[in-house]
């Protein structure tokens, strides 16, 4: 006993007694999962200090938990504890309310989000700065889409004879891979114009990018919040992220410098590195991370939503020829050509694609805000200021909203719902509203969807007339119950079949 109390007493293990203890106390007080006062916590776990097993949960069980705080709240507000921190949970009917409120931030959402207030990790930020990209989007890329369809369904047949090369015989193909490269090809023509847009160091870049971002966030997040000022410099996958950011000037800035050196009167190219630095109209503004963040924003969540509507497709085969008609009929109604309104005729197209998209929900919670002050809502609901607050998307499965089998594929839903009185343009898979929230709603609603949208349709009226599809064995399923992820080792089978017309 006594030599025990002797090394008990040694400097050395009293400062390492002194310092776990002080470490512990830091990380319990000084964190970002803090719950708000004046909401119901559900979701935690007894005995779980530091929220670890709370996050976890989220992460697999994120409908489920919301859907029991909607049960033991009966409908009224309530906090969950996220894998980024407390958010309180507000239903849907607070929708309208809420979207346009100029004191609830999304760029306060993205700085907890994408931890962008560390180097590297800052690109993001570029998009909720101002709103010289919002405009760049919505003035410039919007209304230029009628134009670029046969410019993008040209890039599109190019990239399809590279990563589905015609056949015969039945063919695996891992099909998040020709997707994803889709989505990289097509946006890098309207963002980078023709001559960057097969750049092949930039196409890989633009697909890194995204991916590494994420890793980068969460090496970070794994840290307590202390310590992130200090070993953010030491992280490999942002020093990695960095050397991305570094590599993408080099082929962006040459390119820039060149078209603002062209004489006056010489007209610039129609894509996005030329608008984004129209608008900024002299404004201090990098247009590199502008264009990085308009990567994040585009060819992840496309190349996603392309994959699971094709898998949709082949789980219900009986739409692929239908879908084949209307292609086929739209094309030759339009002069054998796409012209601006062709993309907009494809309604059973747009109907399956929102179908899709409604059953598989990239994110179990949209809408998503910082409040920056106090707010005390309508009802009396009192949001304290640097609150994160957010809307469940699982009432998107409603049958009293959608109708009878609402968790099954029905390729006509949104096309019966268009011909109902008002239901026109509230059902396009463009639209936002209340009960549909996979591009957001309100001020803060997805600026791009339009873009990805004819993106989307141009890629699957090619893939349809071109090959034919099917699986062997199970069809396959999300790796997220919450979230659709498609599983990258997925395969699915495609063999070339001759086109009724060319497109």
């Amino acid at each position: 006993m006594f030599i025990s109390g002797q090394l008990l007493w040694r400097p050395e293990v009293v400062t390492l007694v002194l310092t776990s203890a002080l470490y512990l106390l830091l990380r319990y007080f000084i964190r970002d999962d803090r719950p708000y006062p004046g909401f119901q916590v559900v979701g935690s776990i007894p005995g779980d200090w530091f929220g670890m097993k709370a996050r976890k949960n989220w992460e697999t069980n994120a409908i489920g938990i919301m859907q029991e705080g909607d049960r033991m709240t009966k409908g009224r507000p309530f906090q969950v504890l996220t894998n980024l921190g407390p958010s309180i949970v507000l239903p849907k009917q607070y929708c309208d309310e809420i979207r346009s409120d100029p004191r609830l931030s999304f760029r306060g959402f993205i700085e907890r989000q994408a931890m962008t207030n560390y180097p590297g990790l800052d690109v993001v930020h570029v998009g909720t700065e101002g709103d010289i990209v919002q405009t760049a989007i919505r003035k410039n890329l919007t209304q230029a889409l009628g134009g670029l369809t046969q410019a993008l369904s040209a890039e599109c047949a190019s990239v399809l004879r590279e990563h589905l090369e015609p056949t015969n015989d039945w063919t695996n193909t891992r099909f998040i891979m020709p997707a994803t490269q889709i989505a990289a090809r097509l946006s890098a023509r309207v963002f980078l114009g023709q001559r960057l847009c097969r750049n092949k160091d930039w196409i890989e870049i633009s697909i890194r990018f995204t991916v590494v971002m994420m890793m980068a966030q969460d090496a970070l997040r794994s840290w307590p919040v202390f310590l992130r000022p200090f070993v953010h410099y030491f992280i490999p996958e942002i020093i990695y992220l960095k050397r991305l950011i570094k590599d993408s000037r080099k082929i962006i800035e040459p390119e820039l410098e060149l078209r603002r050196a062209a004489r006056p009167g010489v007209a610039k190219p129609e894509d996005s590195l030329s608008w984004l630095d129209d608008v900024r109209a002299g404004r201090p503004f990098d247009v590199v991370s502008g264009q990085l963040f308009l990567t994040v924003a585009a060819i992840h969540t496309t190349s996603v939503v392309l994959t699971a509507l094709m898998y949709d497709l082949v789980k219900n085969p009986e739409y692929i020829p239908l879908l084949r008609e209307e292609i086929i009929w739209v094309y030759m109604e339009d002069n054998n050509n796409w012209n601006k309104t062709s993309l907009y005729k494809l309604k059973l197209m747009d109907s399956c694609m929102k179908e899709s998209q409604r059953l598989n929900i990239l994110g179990a919670n949209m809408m998503n805000r910082r409040a920056e002050e106090n707010i005390t809502l309508s009802d009396g609901v009192f949001i304290p200021k640097g609150a994160h607050i957010t809307v469940p998307t699982y009432h998107m499965r409603d049958r009293e909203i959608f109708g009878e089998n609402p968790d099954q594929f029905d390729g006509h839903r949104f096309l019966r719902m268009r011909q109902e009185p008002g239901g026109e343009n509230k059902w396009q898979f463009v639209s936002t509203s209340p009960e549909f929230l996979s591009f957001g709603y309100g001020n803060h609603a997805c600026p791009g969807r339009f873009f990805a949208s004819n993106e989307i349709k141009i890629a699957l009226a090619r893939l349809l007339l071109h090959y034919d599809w099917k699986f062997d064995g199970d069809p396959p399923n999300s790796k997220f119950v919450s979230r659709f992820v498609p599983d990258p080792e997925t395969v699915i089978r495609y063999k070339s079949r001759t086109p009724e017309i060319e497109l």
